[in-house]
């Protein structure tokens, strides 16, 4: 689909529900495991809100242009991979040490038998797994709710019968009384009379 469609921004809109539902589920998650909340963290989670909402109405754009208005699942699947992609690569491509020696050292002072310690690349790997297993609900509702309300003009029986119609319009010969068309099971059924 192309950017200058009308539905286009409606698209947008539901790209900011999926910011929305994201940030919810982050607070429902905080919540859930009684995680206390000071100025300084609680002006970082205020400040992610924001940050989510570009986040989403930036995957959705790559995620409008290739979705062709078939199935609401290849619009869940085209959204949920650039938007785990687009968090995902840059992690891994700038904040990863790939460097096998330097990867997993640990400061002088914790000793090595202490399990708590997490590694650079452990928080990564963490963060990026994560952020793709939070994505999987709010994707697959939004993209549910944009097929169902952005798409519906050119979905359902109502349009093919139309189209139907006016296809019939211009075409009848003389001979033609009467046309029928159905349209059930999917499939259309047209009865000609002569």
């Amino acid at each position: 689909m192309k950017l200058t469609d009308k539905r286009y921004l409606k698209f947008e809109a539901m790209m900011l529900l999926c910011g929305v539902s994201v940030f919810c589920l982050l607070c429902g998650r905080l919540i859930y495991c009684n995680v206390e909340i000071d100025s300084g963290s609680g002006a970082i989670f205020i400040l992610l809100f924001p940050f989510l909402l570009f986040y989403f109405s930036i995957c959705g754009i790559p995620t409008w242009l290739l979705y062709k208005g078939n199935s609401w699942l290849k619009l869940a699947g085209y959204l949920y991979l650039f938007s785990a992609l687009l968090l995902i690569i840059p992690l891994l491509t700038f904040v990863f040490d790939w460097n096998p020696v330097t990867a997993n050292m640990r400061p002088d002072d914790i000793p090595v038998d202490e399990g708590k310690y997490i590694t650079d690349n452990e928080l990564i790997i963490m963060i990026c797994v994560g952020w793709a297993m939070l994505l999987i609900i709010p994707v697959v509702f939004t993209s549910y709710l944009s097929k169902r309300c952005l798409m519906k003009e050119k979905q359902g029986h109502k349009w093919i019968i139309d189209s139907a119609s006016r296809a019939i319009q211009g075409n009848l010969q003389s001979n033609v009384r009467a046309i029928a068309i159905g349209y059930r099971y999917n499939r259309l059924t047209l009865k000609c009379y002569l």
